[in-house]
């Protein structure tokens, strides 16, 4: 079953990652992969918490009116 990360980029290009109930910034260091962890959804779950990252990002960034929000499949295994 795939599950997924949400990201959100703001209008400067940061990366934020929703946890579940808060965005974490991505920071990048050098020039090695970008590496994160957090809360990953199953995918009868991603409508809900992208609904909920959206209305997390119009109280932290309410000057975005149209946010960019994704949803990123990582790799599991069973």
């Amino acid at each position: 079953m795939p599950k997924y990360n949400i990201i959100y980029t703001t209008p400067h290009h940061d990366h934020y990652l929703w946890n579940g109930t808060s965005l974490n910034k991505l920071e990048k260091a050098g020039e090695g992969n970008l590496m994160f962890s957090g809360k990953s959804f199953k995918e009868e779950e991603l409508a809900d918490a992208m609904a909920d990252c959206k209305k997390a990002i119009t109280q932290s960034f309410p000057k975005d009116d149209a946010p960019e929000i994704k949803s990123v499949q990582i790799a599991v295994s069973d």
